[in-house]
């Protein structure tokens, strides 16, 4: 898996590498000069960041970001099968989760976290917004709780993203964890914070599962049933 693993990185950087050079054709610009700066980033671009299993990305960069080349590459002509098919991909992550709370037959779902990361109230494009807006779609009983999401405070675009796609989420958020904890048989854990896990250390039950979305640490200091979504 690993031989596998270490060529299938390879495949994908030489693609990433032509798919930007075909546009950078297109429109002009000068294809080494370009990777030569994006190589020069040794904290996020050339470095173990993002390397690791994990939920589907989101916010109000990658996606928009993405769009944007892709529509950019059509405008010229170009194809770039492999970002074109990233979204979808990111898609099937979402709905890989969403299925793993439906095997367990539970109606009765609490998630933790509802911003596209933790840190944050940024809810537009948030992977774990999809999850909840499926949820209710398929009649779940659903709770929330993100402590850097209130309400009020959201503006402009944050906001109209959280009313068009759970535009009742008011009613489904609590300002307490335990009460989430205490009101579900599924746990859906998307925030990755230490005082998270210690609260879900005091008050998981035995009965309970727990799908876990960022690799919660000590997990087998958890009383309910933890598992991964692909660990």
């Amino acid at each position: 898996m690993v031989k596998y693993c270490c060529n299938n990185f390879h495949a994908l950087k030489i693609t990433f590498a032509n798919e930007t050079a075909r546009l950078c054709e297109a429109l002009g610009v000068d294809a080494f000069q370009v990777m030569d700066l994006v190589c020069k980033d040794r904290q996020l671009n050339i470095s173990p960041a993002y390397l690791k299993p994990g939920f589907a990305f989101g916010g109000s960069c990658l996606p928009k970001d993405l769009r944007a080349t892709l529509y950019l590459a059509k405008t010229r002509d170009v194809e770039l099968p492999m970002l074109g098919n990233v979204l979808g991909s990111n898609r099937v992550h979402v709905e890989h989760a969403i299925a793993k709370v439906l095997a367990s037959g539970c109606r009765r779902v609490g998630m933790i976290g509802l911003s596209f990361k933790t840190g944050t109230d940024d809810l537009r494009e948030s992977p774990l917004v999809l999850i909840a807006e499926q949820f209710i779609g398929k009649g779940l009983n659903l709770l929330v709780y993100d402590p850097e999401v209130h309400l009020s405070r959201l503006l402009g675009a944050n906001r109209r993203f959280i009313e068009q796609h759970v535009p009742h989420i008011g009613s489904l958020m609590r300002e307490d964890i335990e009460n989430v904890i205490g009101e579900s048989d599924v746990l859906v854990v998307g925030l990755s914070d230490e005082k998270i896990f210690e609260a879900l250390g005091r008050h998981v039950r035995e009965d309970q599962l727990v799908l876990d979305l960022v690799n919660i640490p000590r997990r087998e200091n958890l009383r309910g049933k933890v598992v991964g979504l692909c660990w």
